[in-house]
C-alpha cells in the first residue's frame, strides 16, 4: 500500500535527527541515511506525482451522459465559426468553459479555446467515405481517438515510460534531496549542526505555439472526415514539440530543458572530436545510470536512426557476428528511435555527431495544464484565400531524478 506524502516527509525529518546524533566513528551509518535520503526523496516525488494525476482526474471526471454531450461538440463547426468570430451552441459554451478553465490555472487566453474536458472525452469520427454501388453508398463509421489519447500516441517517449499528467490545476511541486557532508575533527572535536538540503522547483504552465495555414475552403467541406484531418494535423504539430523538448530543450526562452541538457546526468565521452560507438561504451551508459542506484523503472535506450545503422553493423567484438544492437534491443534494453535526437552535434573537429540517451524514462514528468487556446486570422493570408491558426497549448518538463538518465553525445556515424 501506497505511503501518503506527510508520511514519506516524517520519515526524511527523522533520519536527519538520526544523523545529527551520530558519532564521528559513524560514517558507514551515515552513508546508509544518505542512500535513504536519496530513496525517500524519489519515493517523495512518485508520491506528489501521483496525488496530482489522482486530482487531475477527478477533477475531469464525467458521467457517460456528460460525456455524449461532449461528442456533440464539432472541431470542424467551431473553426469555420471562430473565422468569422461567431461560435454559436454547444462550441460556444465550451469556448465559455475554455475561459473558465484557463483563469483557474492562472492563464489568459489569447484567443478562443477548447477546454481540456472536451480534449480528452471527445471522440472524433474515424470514419471514411465508403461507396457501394449496389446500395447507392453509405458511411462506415469507427470509433476515433480522443485528442489526449492521439497525442500520446504520437509521442515517441510515450513508448519509453513518460509519467504524462492532464488536466492539472497549479503548480507541481518537485523535490530534489540535498547530501550530507562529513567533517573531520580532533578527538574532542564537537559535530556542527547540519541540516540536510532539500531545494523544491516547480512545474509550472509554459506556452507552446503550433502555427499552420489552412484554405477557408477546407472549413466548409463537407464530403470528407474534417474532424480526424484536424486532429491529425494538430496532434502530430503538439507531439512533434514535446518530443523535441523532451529530448533537447534550451531551457532558455520558455522552453523546458530537454534531457540532452540537463545537469547532473551521466556521461560517456568518445573523444575529442567525437568517435565511434563500441560496446565499451554502449556498456558505460548503463553503468553511468546504475552507479547512481538509478537502474530501475522504464530503462531505455534512446537514439537516431544514424546511430541505429551504426549499431546494427558494428560487432561487439571483431569476428563474433554479434551486434551492438539486435533484435530491435541493445544489450536487452528497448531501444526507442527518433530523428529528433540530433545527428548535428560539433565537438572538436568533429561535425554531424549523433548522441545517445539511456535511462529511466519513468522518470520524465510531462505535466499539461488545460486545453488548447486558438488565434485564428482571416486577414493576412486573405488574398489567397487562406486562414492563419495558432493554437497554444500550455506544459512543462520536470525530472524526479536527473541521475536516472547519461547520455553519450559525440557518436561518429559516418
Amino acid at each position: 500500500m501506497s505511503r501518503k506524502i506527510h508520511e514519506i516527509r516524517k520519515d526524511l525529518s527523522q533520519m536527519i535527527e538520526n544523523y545529527r546524533k551520530l558519532g564521528e566513528d559513524k560514517k558507514e551509518e551515515a552513508q546508509s541515511l544518505l542512500t535513504k535520503v536519496d530513496e525517500y526523496t524519489r519515493e517523495l516525488n512518485d508520491a506528489i506525482v501521483v496525488d496530482a494525476a489522482d486530482k487531475a482526474l477527478a477533477a475531469n471526471h464525467i458521467s457517460d451522459n456528460e460525456r455524449r454531450e461532449i461528442n456533440r461538440f464539432s472541431y470542424a463547426k467551431y473553426m469555420r465559426e471562430a473565422i468569422d468570430g461567431k461560435l454559436s451552441g454547444f462550441e460556444s459554451e465550451m469556448a465559455a468553459e475554455a475561459k473558465r478553465e484557463a483563469t483557474n490555472i492562472g492563464v489568459q487566453l489569447k484567443g478562443v479555446g477548447i477546454p481540456h474536458v472536451v480534449l480528452s472525452n471527445k471522440r472524433a469520427a474515424a470514419g471514411q467515405n465508403v461507396t457501394v454501388p449496389a446500395d447507392g453508398g453509405f458511411l462506415v463509421q469507427e470509433e476515433g481517438l480522443v485528442y489526449v489519447d492521439a497525442l500520446r500516441a504520437k509521442l515517441i517517449l510515450n513508448e519509453l515510460g513518460v509519467t504524462f499528467l492532464t488536466g492539472l490545476v497549479g503548480n507541481l511541486p518537485l523535490v530534489k534531496g540535498g547530501q550530507f557532508t562529513a567533517q573531520w575533527l580532533d578527538e574532542n572535536g564537537e559535530v556542527e549542526d547540519e541540516k540536510t538540503s532539500f531545494s523544491k522547483y516547480l512545474l509550472s504552465p509554459k506556452r507552446v505555439a503550433l502555427t499552420g495555414a489552412y484554405s477557408k475552403q477546407l472549413f466548409i467541406q463537407s464530403g470528407i472526415d474534417i474532424e480526424n484531418y484536424i486532429i491529425n494535423e494538430l496532434t502530430t504539430a503538439h507531439a512533434k514539440s514535446l518530443n523535441e523538448a523532451m529530448i533537447n530543450g534550451s531551457g532558455a526562452s520558455g522552453e523546458p530543458k530537454g534531457i540532452l541538457n540537463l545537469d547532473g546526468i551521466g556521461s560517456v565521452v568518445g573523444g575529442e572530436n567525437g568517435a565511434v560507438l563500441d560496446w565499451k561504451k554502449v556498456v558505460g551508459l548503463e553503468t553511468a545510470v546504475a552507479v547512481e542506484n538509478a537502474d530501475l523503472g522504464s530503462l531505455a535506450y534512446l537514439t537516431n536512426s544514424k546511430v541505429r545503422g551504426a549499431m546494427k553493423t558494428t560487432e561487439k567484438s571483431q569476428g563474433t557476428a554479434r551486434f551492438l544492437m539486435e533484435g530491435g534491443e541493445v544489450n536487452g534494453y528497448k531501444t526507442v528511435v527518433t530523428n529528433l535526437v540530433p545527428a548535428d552535434i560539433k565537438k572538436g573537429t568533429g561535425t554531424n555527431l549523433s548522441a545517445m540517451i539511456f535511462g529511466n524514462f519513468a522518470d520524465v514528468v510531462l505535466a499539461q495544464w488545460g486545453g488548447l487556446d486558438f488565434i485564428i486570422d482571416p486577414y493576412t493570408l486573405a488574398k489567397s484565400g487562406d486562414i492563419k491558426i495558432v493554437a497554444n497549448a500550455f506544459h512543462d518538463l520536470g525530472y524526479k531524478h536527473e541521475k536516472s538518465f547519461a547520455a553519450i553525445k559525440d557518436i561518429i556515424t559516418e
